[in-house]
């Protein structure tokens, strides 16, 4: 759900930047207070988590086998996850920016547009899956299905948002738009509940404590953090392997509904490892540009949270 420069014009783009811009100033403030200093290993490890499951696209149609969804692939993009972990959904704003700054490196959404990408994935993704989530376990619903039923939310309605956002832009047509999105990423939410639930269940497996405010967070997560690099670290190698070639609903829906002029909509900015791979060194460069991109975003997003934490 990565929206490409080529797809807003760079007026637009400015507005979705302005609106980014207040709302990263809030998470870092927020940060400064509302995250403890022993859950800083955690945040820099679920963010480069983060980085290299957006790396792998799975195909749609092995959640639902249904012919529409052949040739269609999803990613997670972890923003109530995040926010449910850290307790706030500045959180997933202040973690998928970071991730989406890394992620131009490689061509995966655009830098002109990354405002808009930074509303609908963090902004709009994490407040609308919060606080759905929130609702929904106040009405007694089991945590585990207000869980899911907040990340398939998370994922549909930023969909619709941007559907509407390329509409604007002159992209898209709104009711194929709109369609086309809602479908593929009603479907991607789907997986986005199950691994939501999944990984925020094995990690109070290990630290119970980091989802109960009546105790004192003293102890660090850097244990769970190195679990949780090793982890990673086979996933990385393992990315280029598994990842499905398959476009996913955004790209989907621009080859149905741009068709032709989809090849004139040409990227202005050259990324530095296009596609996640550096060129001439086949799956070995594309491992090496996914374990840069990991490397990065696990110094960065440690690195700066310290930062502001002192700050």
């Amino acid at each position: 759900m990565h929206i490409p420069d080529s797809f807003i014009p760079l007026d637009q783009a400015a507005v979705y930047w302005i609106i980014a811009i207040l709302f990263i100033a809030r998470a870092v403030k927020w940060a400064k207070k509302g995250i403890n200093e022993n859950m800083l290993p955690l945040f820099g490890v679920l963010a480069a988590g983060i980085f290299v499951l957006q790396t792998i696209n799975i195909a749609a149609n092995l959640l639902i086998p249904v012919p529409m969804l052949t040739g269609v692939s999803w990613h997670v993009v972890g923003a109530l996850l995040t926010a449910i972990i850290f307790g706030s959904p500045w959180a997933a704003v202040l973690l998928i920016t970071m991730v989406l700054a890394v992620q131009s490196l490689f061509g995966d959404g655009g830098i002109t547009v990354m405002g808009a990408n930074i509303l609908n994935m963090g902004i709009l993704g994490g407040f609308l899956g919060y606080y759905s989530f929130i609702g929904l376990s106040k009405l007694k619903l089991n945590r585990d299905i207000a869980m899911f039923a907040g990340a398939w939310l998370s994922m549909i309605l930023p969909a619709i948002a941007l559907a509407f956002e390329l509409w604007f832009a002159g992209t898209f047509p709104l009711k194929q738009g709109v369609l086309l999105m809602g479908i593929f990423q009603g479907i991607a939410g789907l997986g986005e509940g199950l691994i939501t639930v999944i990984v925020f269940n094995a990690i109070i497996k290990a630290r119970p404590d980091i989802v109960d405010e009546n105790i004192l967070k003293k102890e660090s997560t850097a244990k769970v953090a190195v679990v949780g690099i090793i982890a990673l670290m086979g996933l990385v190698i393992a990315a280029p392997f598994i990842a499905s070639s398959n476009p996913d609903g955004l790209q989907q829906t621009a080859h149905i509904v741009v068709k032709d002029e989809l090849n004139k909509m040409v990227s202005p900015i050259t990324p530095l490892f296009p596609n996640y791979s550096i060129p001439g060194m086949g799956n070995v460069g594309k491992v090496a540009a996914i374990l840069i991109g990991f490397c990065a975003i696990l110094v960065i997003s440690f690195g700066l949270t310290k930062l502001i934490k002192k700050g």
